[in-house]
């Protein structure tokens, strides 16, 4: 594995003792707006500020779940070839250590989740976006930010929702995907999904999106969620709206694995 180390845990538990595996993947060179590359450390920042005790569940996520925050991956910048190489190399290797374990990634841009989800092999893949990025190149690139979903859906179940922009060819695409969530599932969370008024910090945000209510709607559809990621938080500093939300979600799915 090829990563730094800056953990937002008090104890980090071993990857082979663990049931939760944080990583950050700071690759944002495809995007349009660059960013999101900040998104793992602000992440980050704002889960050391989080309650870990849920009121609705009762669960105290950081007592229950043991966590190991293994840092970021070393990406490539300028390159998504190496950084994917990098990307597929730790999580075969987190997988060959603890083939249980539920890997949370934090992006960096939506390109990321294409590497991942070569390696973990889902049967679904749940993808809450405010864009299809289903063009099959942009800008003469075949894969990139855009892109990742249209080369996705070629191999697995790819299932969208939140999605309300997209080109005319993009929407020939999508028309034609189902809406079955089958199997074990990866849930992949691009921040633009939510409206800008409570996501503002994003590469690229979307007017009439979700509330918090709407994305929990959504994600009491997931039965089998193996892993996920969530991406294009592009945060102005530590204390970061966008980020805050970021790592409630996460306080969110965590508690939907213990209950």
């Amino acid at each position: 594995m090829i990563y730094t180390r800056n953990s937002f845990v008090n104890f980090n538990y071993k990857l082979e003792d663990a049931d939760v595996c944080f990583i950050g993947i700071p690759f944002d060179s495809t995007s349009i707006e660059s960013g999101s590359r900040n998104g793992p450390v602000a992440v980050r920042e704002a889960l050391k500020n989080i309650e870990g005790y849920d009121t609705e569940t009762g669960i105290d996520i950081f007592e229950k779940l043991k966590i190991c925050d293994i840092g970021d991956i070393e990406v490539v910048p300028g390159s998504y070839k190496l950084t994917a190489e990098r990307i597929k190399e730790t999580i075969s290797e987190i997988l060959e250590r603890n083939p249980e374990i539920f890997i949370i990634s934090v992006g960096g841009e939506h390109s990321i989740t294409l590497p991942i989800v070569e390696i973990i092999k889902p049967d679904t893949i749940l993808d809450f976006d405010a864009h299809a990025d289903m063009r099959r190149e942009y800008l003469g690139v075949e894969y990139s930010h855009a892109t990742w979903a249209y080369h996705a859906m070629k191999r697995f179940n790819l299932v969208q929702r939140g999605v309300r922009s997209f080109s005319r060819e993009e929407y020939e695409i999508i028309k034609k995907l189902g809406d079955e969530i089958r199997g074990r599932t990866y849930l992949t969370i691009d921040i633009d999904v939510f409206d800008p008024s409570i996501a503002p910090e994003t590469a690229l945000p979307e007017p009439d999106g979700w509330n918090l209510e709407e994305f929990c709607k959504n994600l009491n559809d997931v039965k089998n969620l193996i892993s996920m990621d969530i991406v294009e938080i592009a945060p102005k500093s530590f204390n970061s709206i966008t980020a805050n939300l970021a790592a409630n979600i996460i306080k969110r799915i965590l508690c939907k694995l213990v209950i």
